[in-house]
């Protein structure tokens, strides 16, 4: 008996890791050669690459380099771990040739085969990308504390529609600036569904953090199984998040791993959900009190939202659509000098490289910012906590209000009851 259950277990391990394989498969290119090939050396990469601003970093060098066939030598420099995967360089590719994702490949080659420490490189002692990849473990449950859910708001482990909270939980401890997030969204959906909306008790992360930051594909893997089981125990169709960086792996990342993601479950951020109901005619923007009229307001847009979203997704055009609905009702927003696919990073990807120099980068955003207005919105809590960061370094930034686009939005709805002779729900 025991005999047959060391078989039955080694099976399942052979199994295992053949699955693995077959995942990796998708989303892992070994020959970085074969992903430059139609590079001319325009060499506009080096021209906009924004950490260039602030240290010494040529991309069109290294890609020249790899494709003289020296990628051994430029892996093994371990100068890749340096890129903020923000692909300003993507945006003015005339080849449309993907650095991050090189970036991203080599990582994995760099971690796995030239057994380099990325360390040095995580921020905060690395404790987040830890806990990411402590949650891809099949044997890890997690038992979330849901007291934060809005006493008003009705939720379920089973139902259609589903709030994606992501990681916010175990930022709170350090960056309390971004709870406001999850509770806002949920008070958004609850005002207008009259449904129950599901929030999970046992989720856990998107594995964006590890996918392209450390390189681990693996767990990033071992995350998106665990995930996708989840949403389809919970029944649900519809998968909604305030998060940039969980809305660019679900929409993106997802269905490369799994062919049936995209028919199974829709996936939208926060923004394109408010749209669509503005849209259908299900909620409306309230007018400024009196004490709100003079309050301009900009927007940040996050690289994940702006660039790293396949062109034919409008998301920050309905997003604009939105802030001219406000405008027309008597608010004022105001474009930052760099704004949709030319917005300037936050200075930080995947907790990665949280440096004086990364510092530096935030410091000019949040100088647009305060020539702008004096709220900035934005929809990515990294970008919230990274500039909120930088603020009790500076007085003379210190009075910018940094808000999410939930926490924004959540006062100016009202969601208009049609079964009610269209009158506006309290």
């Amino acid at each position: 008996m025991k005999l047959i259950t060391e078989i039955n277990q080694k099976d399942n391990s052979e199994q295992s890791i053949e699955d693995s394989e077959l995942y990796l498969d998708k989303i892992y290119e070994p020959n970085l050669r074969k992903l430059l090939s139609k590079c001319y050396q325009c060499v506009r990469c080096s021209g906009v690459c924004q950490l260039s601003k602030v240290q010494s970093f040529v991309p069109s060098v290294i890609i020249q380099r790899i494709l003289e066939g020296s990628e051994d030598k430029v892996i093994s420099s371990g100068v890749l771990w340096d890129c903020l995967t923000c692909n300003s360089c993507l945006q003015n590719c005339p080849e449309d040739i993907n650095f991050a994702d090189i970036v991203r490949n080599a990582k994995y080659k760099m971690k796995n085969y030239y057994k380099q420490n990325p360390e040095q490189f995580v921020a905060h002692k690395g404790i987040y990308t830890t806990i990411s990849e402590i949650l891809s473990e099949p044997y890890i449950q997690p038992n979330k504390n849901l007291d934060w859910v809005p006493k008003e708001c009705k939720i379920s482990d089973k139902g259609d529609i589903l709030y994606f909270v992501g990681c916010i939980p175990y930022f709170k401890f350090e960056f309390q600036e971004v709870d406001p997030i999850p509770i806002s969204s949920l008070k958004i959906m609850c005002q207008i569904e009259n449904r129950p909306i599901v929030v999970l008790k046992d989720e856990v992360c998107c594995g964006h953090d590890l996918y392209w930051g450390l390189g681990n594909f693996e767990a990033f893997i071992k995350l998106a199984k665990k995930n996708y089981d989840l949403f389809e125990k919970s029944s649900v169709s519809t998968i909604i998040t305030s998060c940039a960086e969980g809305y660019r792996t679900f929409k993106v990342e997802y269905p490369k791993l799994f062919e049936d993601f995209d028919k199974k479950f829709e996936v939208k951020h926060i923004i394109e959900y408010v749209y669509e109901k503005l849209k259908q005619g299900k909620v409306e923007l309230k007018a400024p009190d009196e004490s709100d009229i003079n309050i301009q307001f900009t927007y940040h847009d996050p690289c994940r939202l702006s660039r790293f979203l396949p062109k034919s997704n409008n998301l920050l055009e309905k997003l604009r659509e939105i802030f001219n609905i406000l405008e027309g009702l008597g608010y004022s927003f105001k474009e930052m000098t760099h704004n949709k696919e030319n917005a300037l990073c936050c200075g930080v990807s995947s907790w990665m490289n949280c440096n004086t120099r990364s510092k530096a980068l935030r410091y000019s955003r949040l100088l647009e910012a305060k020539e702008a207005g004096t709220t900035l919105v934005t929809s990515c809590p990294k970008c919230i906590m990274h500039l909120s960061c930088l603020q009790k370094d500076y007085d003379d930034l210190s009075s910018i209000e940094i808000k999410d686009f939930s926490e924004f939005l959540v006062n100016l709805i009202h969601v208009i009851d049609s079964e009610n002779n269209g009158e506006v729900k309290s």
